[in-house]
């Protein structure tokens, strides 16, 4: 969505996975999303980054297909499953209407300004099939215990969700890593809220 954001996560790309808990986070997340699903179908991971939690889905039966912007995390996403990630706006991207079973977006609104956010959340309500679900973080920087209203409040993305004709199906959590705390921080929990597709 901004180059300035592209370029910070080509810059930590080598270094990502490793400094926000690995594998074992990707794995927790992974089984979180499918908590929340019914079964494995074809899934789209929007911002999906390294694609860590994407091969970690894929290895739980989900056709996995991985967006991102950054072309540092994209190479990493590519390498870990081959030709099943592209570069794509998350508010722009390039599927059919209807033709995706999950929607993820882990880690991915709070970084977005509310417009951008919702538009993301309506990229994804377009993409969805009927009875498709969109599986996002919300509340990420309570997680973290920071306060003040963003754009992946869990509230603001219920409302939004509900005027896409997206209804609220579940909520789980998972435990996360502290990439900025001392050695002393609690890992962040972080919850997960899942909308299904009413058309």
């Amino acid at each position: 969505m901004q180059s300035g954001r592209s370029a910070y996560y080509d810059a930590e790309a080598a270094r990502y996975d490793a400094s926000r808990g690995g594998s074992e986070r990707a794995d927790d997340a992974a089984r979180a999303v499918r908590r929340l699903v019914p079964g494995p179908g074809v899934l789209l991971d929007v911002g999906g980054g390294t694609g860590i939690v994407s091969a970690a889905l894929a290895a739980q039966g989900f056709d996995v297909l991985v967006t991102d912007l950054s072309t540092g995390m994209l190479a990493l996403a590519r390498d870990r499953l081959p030709g099943r990630a592209m570069a794509a706006l998350a508010d722009r991207l390039p599927v059919r209407p209807g033709s995706v079973d999950v929607v993820t977006a882990v880690w991915l609104l709070h970084l977005l300004a509310p417009a951008e956010a919702d538009g993301v959340l309506a990229e994804a309500a377009r993409v969805l099939r009927p009875g498709g679900h969109l599986v996002t973080t919300v509340d990420k920087r309570q997680a973290h215990g920071q306060r003040g209203a963003v754009a992946d409040d869990r509230a603001r993305v219920t409302e939004v969700a509900a005027r896409l004709g997206l209804v609220p199906a579940g909520e789980t959590t998972f435990t996360g890593a502290s990439a900025w705390g001392s050695a002393t921080d609690a890992d962040p929990v972080f919850p997960l809220a899942a909308f299904r597709s009413g058309r």
